[in-house]
């Protein structure tokens, strides 16, 4: 639904996304182990997706990371890490990072 979305707008292109499961550190109840949701949005985008993928970051983080801080990490990673989105003409240009969120989370 999000890339549907994306794709029948002229504002925006999507370019990639990224699941980002949170730590163990985040304690909700009932909730499984940090490493096995890192596998399972893994085996659920290898063979799916040609656009999604998995960051293991959050989910590797010694504490629970907000919101803000988890999109910074991503906009330090494809922004300066990576520097940004290389175009045809071989000029770059900053990739602008949006959050997808679940109704549990707004």
């Amino acid at each position: 639904m999000a890339a549907d979305y994306f794709n029948g707008h002229q504002k925006y292109e999507l370019i990639g996304g990224y699941f980002s499961p949170v730590s163990d550190y985040y304690q909700k109840e009932g909730l499984a182990p940090a490493h096995h949701r890192v596998q399972m949005c893994e085996l659920a985008t290898e063979t799916s997706s040609t656009w999604l993928m998995v960051d293991s970051w959050e989910a590797l983080q010694h504490s629970y990371q907000r919101t803000a801080v988890v999109i910074d990490h991503f906009d330090d990673e494809l922004n300066n890490n990576m520097g940004g989105l290389t175009l045809p003409d071989g000029s770059t240009r900053k990739i602008q990072i949006m959050l997808l969120a679940g109704g549990d989370l707004i």
